[in-house]
């Protein structure tokens, strides 16, 4: 791919900054969007070779339409979208907050489809495109405490897939990128929560993730997952997810097992 104008979203740590610091390797200009101005600032000095900080809450609908309003109006020349901001709150649904359940949502089904809505035109136009986000395999295997979570990224599936359909026979390609849990600063935070089944798999690393992204760039796939087996595993129980609550003893001895491994490796 020649180089062009890349932007991604949640750029300031974990998947998003390693993802960025891969584009501008491969030469590609990089917009760096996250939650504030201080946060994008200090990404996009990190990640230099010429980036452009951008502060936008996507939580906030004003803050994402005025994204769109960027995409749609001053970025033509950009040609690869990459829709990675998340945040979790691991809680029971009785035990979330309106705000809990919204925000999630907010950050992580509704501001991707308002930025991919402005940014499909701009790639049809240019007859060139690649649109990508950081799905996760709880989108397709869903556990307790990860309700909002999950749905958020459940219905990113869905609607990348109808994108793809839409999009098909065009230049611009759709892929998801699917991991299981991936030692980020959200997940170290998640460790004080309530969610014990966040670690049924042994915790994977930024730079797997960012190995699919380029995997991806290189040759576009609609779903990339990030280990593959797990991937297959998950889509399984997919099938009758009604054996999920017959599960939950052996996926929290799993859990408990990886969570504890994962609490050695990241100690001081």
């Amino acid at each position: 791919m020649k180089p062009c104008t890349a932007l991604v979203t949640g750029a300031a740590s974990g998947i998003g900054a390693e993802v960025a610091r891969r584009l501008v390797r491969r030469g590609h200009r990089v917009i760096v969007v996250d939650r504030t101005d201080e946060l994008a600032a200090r990404a996009a000095a990190d990640i230099g070779a010429g980036s452009l900080a951008v502060g936008c809450d996507l939580a906030a609908e004003a803050g994402t339409a005025r994204l769109c309003e960027r995409i749609a109006g001053d970025w033509q020349e950009l040609e690869i979208l990459i829709c990675n901001a998340g945040t979790v709150v691991l809680r029971q649904v009785t035990d979330s907050s309106a705000d809990d359940l919204d925000r999630q949502l907010d950050v992580m089904l509704r501001s991707p489809m308002q930025v991919i809505r402005a940014a499909v035109p701009v790639f049809k136009e240019r007859e060139r495109g690649h649109i990508m986000a950081t799905v996760s395999l709880s989108g397709i295997c869903p556990m307790p405490t990860t309700a909002a979570y999950s749905a958020a990224k459940a219905g990113l599936r869905a609607f990348l897939a109808a994108l793809n359909a839409e999009l098909a026979g065009t230049r611009v390609h759709v892929s998801g990128i699917y991991p299981t849990a991936i030692d980020t600063p959200m997940l170290r935070e998640a460790l004080s929560g309530d969610g014990d089944l966040e670690y049924l798999n042994r915790v994977r690393t930024v730079d797997e993730v960012a190995d699919a992204y380029e995997r991806a760039l290189d040759k576009p796939k609609l779903e990339i997952y990030v280990p593959y087996w797990d991937g297959v595993i998950a889509r399984a129980v997919l099938w009758n997810p009604g054996m999920i609550p017959k599960s939950l003893a052996l996926f929290r001895r799993m859990s408990e097992r990886n969570r504890r491994e994962y609490r050695r490796r990241i100690a001081p």
